[in-house]
């Protein structure tokens, strides 16, 4: 009897279970972190429920676009509208850049990034008062390299006086920490 196909199967199947396994643990770990640090900059049990619910929800919906895509990448300009799409209206977005799909794992990393700007935006910027806007561009900038570097703005207009008084929250220890750590960027 000839079992080559069944053992391909199984072999199939083994490379599967293990990348669910690992992908698993990387969520996992990414979930305790953020439970982590969000608990230490929360005063009080709703702030700390909200926050952590938002983070959760932000890594829900990346996941659910990863796997409408089988883990092949997201389209930038989706993953952007999903995070933004609690907050926007008719014209207090604008959203711009060439057909760009990221990887797996950059998604999740800027899904993370996104969130924190959309959350502080509607907090303490841009989406807190009604005449505010938020303009995210991307280009490709290659400027000699042998690899083009992906350049994302995020411009916040007419939202509250920024002060430079307030210590840095979690969402810019986040931006601060993943861009350079996990993709070299800053």
């Amino acid at each position: 009897i000839d079992i080559t196909e069944r053992k391909r199967a199984e072999e199939h199947q083994r490379v599967l279970v293990a990348e669910l396994d690992h992908r698993v643990k990387n969520v996992l770990a990414t979930v305790s972190a953020i439970i982590s640090r969000t608990q230490q900059t929360s005063l009080l049990a709703t702030e700390f429920a909200t926050a952590l619910d938002g983070r959760i929800r932000s890594m829900s919906s990346t996941h659910e676009l990863l796997s409408q895509g089988r883990w092949r990448g997201i389209p930038l300009l989706e993953l952007v509208r999903r995070e933004l799409a609690p907050f926007t209206t008719a014209d207090n977005t604008d959203i711009a850049g060439p057909h760009t799909v990221l990887s797996a794992e950059v998604a999740q990393i800027m899904a993370m990034v996104l969130h924190e700007l959309v959350t502080n935006a509607a907090k303490y910027g841009a989406l807190s008062t009604p005449a505010g806007h938020v303009r995210v561009n991307w280009r490709w900038r290659t400027n000699g390299t042998p690899r083009a570097r992906l350049v994302v703005e995020w411009q916040e207009i007419g939202g509250p006086r920024v002060s430079t008084c307030n210590p840095s929250g979690y969402g810019t220890s986040v931006i601060r920490e993943l861009l350079p750590y996990e993709l070299g960027g800053q």
